[in-house]
C-alpha cells in the first residue's frame, strides 16, 4: 500500500515587506471630528469611540486623522491636544487627479512638418491611440519618435517669458 504525504506550499511573495503606519495616538491626544467646511463637531479618546459614535468605520477614520487621505465618512478628522481650543480649520478638499499643468505639444512628421497641435499628452494619445507614456518619452528624447511622429512641447507664453 502506498502511502501519500501531504505538504504544504507556501505561498510566495514578491519579497516586498508591507510597511503599515503605527496609528496610536499619544497620551492627552484626541481624535477631533470636523465638517467638511472645517467647523469642529466633537472630540473622541479614540477611534473606537468616533466609530462607535458616528458609523464612520474605524480605519476611515483612522487613515483621515493620520493624514494618509482627506476625509473619513465625509468628515475631516484630525488628531489634536485634548486642551486644544475649538477654532475651525483651513480646508483644502481639491483633487489633484487630473489636475495638472498641461504641456502643449506639437505632431511633427520625420521631416519636420506640423501635422497637428494638442493640449496636452493626454489629448494627443486619446486622438492618435498612441501611449501617452511613449509621447512624454518622444518629447524628453528618451526615444526618437511615437506612432511614427516626432513630438515637441510647444512654446507657451509663460515659458518665453521665463526665457526672457
Amino acid at each position: 500500500m502506498a502511502t501519500t504525504s501531504l505538504t504544504r506550499r507556501k505561498k510566495h511573495t514578491s519579497g516586498r515587506k508591507r510597511v503599515q503606519m503605527s496609528r496610536t495616538i499619544k497620551a492627552g491626544c484626541v481624535y477631533r471630528q470636523y465638517s467638511k467646511d472645517g467647523m469642529p463637531i466633537a472630540d473622541y479618546k479614540s477611534s473606537r469611540l468616533a466609530h462607535e459614535a458616528t458609523g464612520v468605520s474605524l480605519g476611515s477614520i483612522a487613515r483621515a486623522a493620520h493624514g494618509e487621505r482627506k476625509t473619513g465618512g465625509g468628515y475631516l478628522w484630525r488628531v489634536v491636544p485634548e486642551d486644544l481650543p475649538w477654532e475651525p480649520i483651513q480646508v483644502d478638499l481639491s483633487s489633484k487627479i487630473g489636475y495638472h499643468d498641461k504641456r502643449p505639444l506639437i505632431q511633427l512628421t520625420l521631416d519636420g512638418q506640423v501635422v497637428a497641435e494638442y493640449l496636452s499628452i493626454a489629448h494627443a494619445s486619446r486622438a492618435l491611440n498612441i501611449s501617452r507614456r511613449s509621447i512624454s518619452c518622444a518629447i524628453t528624447g528618451a526615444q526618437k519618435t511615437a506612432g511614427g511622429y516626432k513630438w515637441v512641447e510647444k512654446e507657451t507664453k509663460e515659458k518665453q517669458e521665463e526665457k526672457a
